[in-house]
């Protein structure tokens, strides 16, 4: 357990409703307080400020799959790693996102390098620990996960317990993904009693979810199972296509087709003669699959917002808001949206 940091106190700390007494935490807790004053900030300190401060500017962004969210209700408890959002149950699927990368077992996934830029809150993804949770438990944006780290998630979630290498407590280690892929992770949890610290670390971790009411997800079912369909349809593509044309018939000219100089974004759209600019924001959407026609031209007209272009070949569509500060809301109710960005 000397291996294991922060002590397992720390980790009770942060619950909403910390332990009275634990027999686990006494061992943990013993010895004297150390004299600060006079101890330099180690370096491994200093790097966690710059990462923070990297991954500052991604604290607003639209809610979307892939992203690492911090838990509105309790910051320091830990994040969430979104997977895919549930129009069935108006939710999101995720893994428990912890600081602590020691306790990584053979079902965690080390944050590291590549997934640059992370606030150094998201260093271990528990693959072990899925959970379901509403848009309001979401707080500020740590990090983006890509698609294949994604993909590498699911996969120890379930295939990360048939590791059988020897328990080392503390150990990180390189596990061989499907492809020519990795992930760093640690060794699977030991049998004997006591022995392995990282089996009372999950035991907080549950209480600690239990207590913000978070709800465990199906740990057997994945990405693939949620039923959350992409608007690629062809009664929606139909339904939405309708929409999008009714919205472009009354717009200017120019929205009809890329502009010269248009840029997708926060960005100025110039028509060719140079005649006007427009400003605005450019956001790809994907509509959810049973929202109504009325629902999204009642939702457009709410949030101010034009059908530019789409359906794609996902069937995403690109909506434009004249406000050039508008961020959109996340996806749930309310509103028509399934994924921001995709």
């Amino acid at each position: 357990m000397t291996a294991l940091t922060p002590s397992l106190a720390i980790v009770a700390a942060r619950l909403p409703s910390p332990p009275s007494s634990a027999e686990l935490l006494d061992a943990d807790v013993s010895g004297d307080t150390p004299d600060w004053r006079g101890i330099a900030v180690p370096e491994h300190v200093l790097a966690g400020f710059g990462r923070r401060s990297d991954a500052a500017p991604l604290a607003a962004r639209p809610i979307a799959g892939g992203q690492i969210h911090v838990l509105a209700r309790r910051p320091g408890f830990g994040a969430v790693l979104l997977d895919a959002w549930d129009s069935t149950r108006q939710r999101w699927r995720g893994w428990l996102v912890t600081p602590d990368t020691s306790y990584a077992d053979a079902c965690g996934l080390v944050v590291e390098e590549r997934d640059a830029p992370a606030d150094p809150r998201a260093g271990l993804v528990l693959c072990d620990l899925p959970v379901t949770l509403a848009v309001t438990d979401l707080g500020a944006c740590l990090g983006v996960f890509s698609q294949e780290r994604l993909q590498a998630v699911r996969w120890l979630e379930t295939h990360g317990r048939a590791n059988r290498a020897a328990s080392a407590p503390g150990l990180i280690a390189r596990v061989a993904l499907p492809g020519d892929d990795y992930a760093l992770t640690g060794t699977p949890l030991s049998s004997e009693l006591g022995k392995d610290g990282r089996v009372a670390y999950r035991q907080l971790l549950r209480q600690g979810l239990q207590q913000l009411q978070i709800a465990p997800a199906d740990a057997t079912a994945s990405a693939a199972k949620v039923p959350m369909r992409a608007a690629n349809s062809s009664r929606w593509l139909k339904i939405v296509t309708a929409v999008a044309a009714s919205v472009m018939v009354v717009q200017s000219a120019w929205l009809f087709l890329p502009k010269e100089n248009a840029v997708v974004g926060n960005a100025q759209f110039r028509n060719g003669s140079g005649s006007g600019v427009e400003t605005g924001v450019r956001t790809r959407v994907l509509f959810r699959a049973d929202a109504t026609e009325a629902e999204l031209r009642t939702w457009l007209q709410r949030e101010q917002l034009e059908i530019v272009a789409g359906p794609d070949t996902l069937g995403a569509f690109t909506v434009l808001s004249r406000d050039r500060q508008k961020v959109l809301p996340p996806p749930g109710p309310g509103n028509p949206l399934a994924v921001i960005n995709p």
